[in-house]
């Protein structure tokens, strides 16, 4: 298992990544030449390997929660109490990096017993 510092390095890189194709798109969107084009994508300029460490991380930690907590809650930004609840109706935190950690360490606890 990866320790909580590192888990959450990963999660603010993959984050970092993610805003620094948004400000590329949007500058290419801004620029006058660039206007008429349909195929702007950061994503083909920006070499990134979100979906590999996505996928790793989702193996070790068992769980597909963290794609979620990636693409449907925005890093945790559109998180909303209550939004995320356990098998028994209890809230999951899902708001930071660390609290995600938290959550699936606790998962991985659960199931050892």
């Amino acid at each position: 298992m990866i320790s909580k510092e590192k888990f959450v390095e990963i999660i603010n890189r993959l984050k970092n990544y993610n805003e620094l194709q948004d400000k590329i798109d949007e500058l290419f969107k801004d620029n006058i030449e660039n206007r008429e084009r349909d195929f702007i994508n950061a994503g083909s300029i920006c070499i990134g390997h979100e979906s590999v460490v996505v996928y790793l991380l989702e193996r070790i930690f068992d769980t597909d929660m963290i794609s979620y907590f990636i693409y449907e809650l925005d890093y945790g930004k559109k998180y909303k109490a209550g939004c995320v609840l356990d098998e028994n109706m209890n809230e999951i935190d899902l708001s930071t990096a660390e609290k995600m950690y938290d959550y699936l360490v606790k998962s991985l606890e659960s199931e050892g017993e």
